[in-house]
């Protein structure tokens, strides 16, 4: 029998489809259930056909822990929307403690520590708060410590986890700052169920910014960073949708009191993930070929005066979501952080 055991809940999904592909790569993992309340009864691989033959069994409708306990480790992945992940979680968790069952959350509900504002940004009651004092954020670079001892993991969104991947270091050395942070995603972003402008022919050889300063990744990518150096730093974000099908793009503008010495933040920014396998210093821009595909996030730096320029790329849907899903499970399991995850990026795509 393999040593993880694992369910998959909002199976239907861009999200929960790359879950299932990746886990096939992992040596000590069994999935043993899908769950999709929309597509219960049908087989896995008539939504995502990319996995016939790997996954033969079909789609459930209600999550059976039993299928679980035999495991040494069992874990839930959840798929699903914000504000019906919450509800379903607040629903299973004390069945969860009981039996000693871990939990990853790929929604946001859990992300921010502030009820006030996860109510602005999400959706918020007395039951979520309650829940979400047991939850740690889910970015292994950051969090590897509390995340091996955790039961409830809430990942990181995509555009937050790479903004914070691509300013940690800096926050780490508690200098203060204006940040202005661009950032750039392909549609899949916007998940399987989705209309205009985020539909191909719209998108498609086109661009624009949404949801400027009011994103919700901003709030989390501010929370991450004040952890780590105080609330030192004053941050914008915008994001934007770009004519691909996979990646998020970041480049951050970094506003010193002081000026930059390129080499000495070099040092910083190696030093600071000297133990983290899948984030790479490159010597030039990342693009985002180097990227899609795999786990890997990718950053480069320049500077002049007091500016320095940050960019960073991952894939959304695998370091963005499902393998930093992955790495946590592998943590909190006693495997090797990289296990099942040691894929390249696929050059042209």
């Amino acid at each position: 029998m393999k040593k993880i055991g694992i369910s998959i809940v909002g199976g239907a999904g861009y999200g929960a489809g790359e879950l299932l592909r990746l886990l096939s790569f992992h040596p000590e993992v069994e999935v043993v259930s899908v769950i999709s309340s929309s597509s219960a009864g049908q087989s896995i691989s008539s939504i995502h056909p990319q996995l016939r033959g790997l996954y033969d069994f079909n789609f459930e409708k209600k999550i059976e822990i039993s299928k679980l306990i035999k495991f040494e480790k069992a874990f839930i992945v959840t798929s699903l929307p914000h504000g019906v992940s919450a509800k379903f979680i607040y629903d299973i968790a004390s069945d969860l403690k009981k039996n000693n069952i871990n939990l990853i959350d790929m929604s946001g509900d859990f992300r921010l520590k502030d009820p006030a504002l996860r109510e602005a940004y999400y959706s918020n009651d007395e039951r979520i708060d309650t829940l979400a004092r047991g939850f740690v954020f889910g970015l292994p670079e950051l969090n590897r410590a509390k995340i091996r001892s955790a039961q409830f993991i809430s990942n990181p969104g995509c555009f937050a986890l790479t903004s914070i991947l691509a300013l940690a270091p800096l926050a780490a050395l508690k200098l203060n700052a204006k940040i202005a942070i661009d950032g750039k995603s392909g549609t899949s972003g916007a998940g399987r169920t989705t209309g205009e402008p985020f539909h191909h022919p719209i998108a498609n050889s086109n661009a624009f910014a949404y949801k400027a300063l009011t994103h919700r990744h901003e709030p989390e990518i501010a929370q991450a960073l004040s952890e780590i150096g105080g609330s030192r730093f004053s941050i914008s974000f915008v994001p934007h949708v770009i004519p691909c099908s996979r990646g998020i793009y970041i480049t951050a503008h970094v506003f010193l009191d002081t000026p930059v010495h390129l080499e000495t933040m070099l040092e910083q920014y190696q030093k600071f993930y000297k133990d983290s396998p899948f984030v790479r210093i490159r010597e030039k821009a990342p693009e985002l070929h180097w990227v899609v595909g795999s786990n890997y996030c990718d950053i480069n730096l320049c500077a002049r005066g007091n500016i320095l320029v940050v960019t960073a790329a991952t894939d959304n849907l695998i370091k963005g979501m499902c393998g930093t899903a992955i790495q946590n499970i592998n943590l909190i399991s006693g495997c090797p952080e990289e296990l099942g995850l040691k894929i390249p990026g696929m050059g042209p795509v």
